[in-house]
């Protein structure tokens, strides 16, 4: 059992275990723990207000910086990735820095879906003749970085928010547009002349979102329109019609080319063949001609020489046997030029004997 007083060695009569002295002991703890307590609780939140006044901003981002005291917003994004320093109670607003996509489409439940990226249903309007459709689209945005601000101060949004507020929007948007541009076409341009109405929608979209919500767009495609299963039938039965026509067409073409290649066949071999006949014509007639002034030349030659000849033998009439001398030498001539070689014999006919 302790004692509840022991002398204590300094003389005063007060033992160690004495009250004022264990108060005393308490009190010095006390102040320890307490000094101790505030540094702690000093040093926890200079951590926490250190922790909290930075944020970082990813490779695929731009941020806006949003001021807790005084609720504004900074007009200068920023575009660089890393940590920034926004300050205390301040947040950053973040906004995809890349392209993302907005669908009107028909997806599976199963399939992975991007987060930045917008899904929607296919779109119903109705065409200039009055008939509903449906439309299937997909387009490529991207938000105008030095518009930020100004599309975060028209949509809102916050740190505990969705910075993607402009989606509903957007949405919103493209749907009236696509519903109010589909009545300036009928359904038959909706099947034959999509990539025309495909560009009208993209033109009309990109002015819309640029002026007033100040996204771009980068590509749109229009997929096929699903008609009314009627309407579809006899647009299926027109092009069976049309593409029988075609092909009775591309087979009256093709006869009349071939018809028309044999004609120029035939043309031109009879072009050829007369060509032939008047080259050989004319080499006929140059060969006769040739061969005539020849012989005319000889003949005329030899008129000359006979003529000399005789002029000779007559001594130029001086002679009167001129004429015989000459044709003497005519018949020598004759001679000479006859061809020994080639002998006709003249055989008398055989008679058979009478017998006695």
């Amino acid at each position: 059992k302790p004692r509840a007083f022991e002398p204590s060695g300094d003389g005063d009569g007060c033992g160690r275990r004495c009250p004022l002295h264990i108060l005393a002991a308490m009190a010095a703890d006390l102040k320890l723990m307490m000094g101790g307590g505030c540094c702690c609780c000093f040093i926890i939140s200079l951590i926490i207000i250190l922790a909290t006044s930075f944020a970082k901003v990813e490779q695929t981002e731009w941020c806006l910086k949003y001021f807790w005291w005084s609720e504004s917003v900074d007009e200068n994004p920023i575009t660089e990735p890393g940590v920034v320093l926004v300050g205390l109670g301040n947040y950053l607003l973040h906004f995809p820095s890349t392209n993302m996509y907005c669908y009107f489409r028909n997806f599976q439940d199963n399939m992975q879906r991007a987060p930045d990226d917008t899904y929607n249903p296919p779109i119903e309007v109705r065409t200039h003749d009055g008939l509903a459709i449906t439309l299937e689209l997909e387009f490529v945005y991207r938000l105008q970085q030095k518009n930020l601000r100004s599309l975060y101060m028209l949509v809102g949004g916050g740190a505990s928010e969705d910075t993607a507020a402009y989606h509903r929007i957007m949405v919103n948007t493209a749907m009236g547009v696509i519903d109010t541009w589909a009545t300036n076409f009928t359904a038959t341009d909706f099947y034959s002349a999509r990539e025309q109405i495909a560009n009208t929608f993209q033109k009309e979209l990109s002015k819309v979102l640029s002026d007033r919500l100040f996204i771009d767009i980068q590509s749109f495609q229009l997929q096929p329109a699903h008609f009314p299963k009627q309407f579809a039938d006899s647009i299926v039965q027109t092009q069976e019609n049309k593409q029988d026509i075609q092909v009775a067409k591309q087979e009256q073409e093709t006869k009349r080319i071939q018809q028309t290649t044999k004609l120029e066949n035939t043309k031109a071999l009879a072009r050829k063949k007369t060509i032939e006949a008047q080259g050989e014509a004319e080499n006929i007639r140059l060969q006769a001609a040739a061969k005539n002034t020849q012989y005319v030349y000889k003949q005329q030659l030899l008129a000359e020489g006979y003529a000399k000849a005789l002029a000779h033998f007559s001594n130029n009439g001086l002679f009167a046997d001129g004429i015989d001398q000459f044709m003497q030498y005519l018949h020598l001539e004759a001679l000479k030029a006859h061809n020994g070689t080639q002998k006709l014999v003249r055989l008398a006919a055989l008679t058979t004997p009478t017998p006695r």
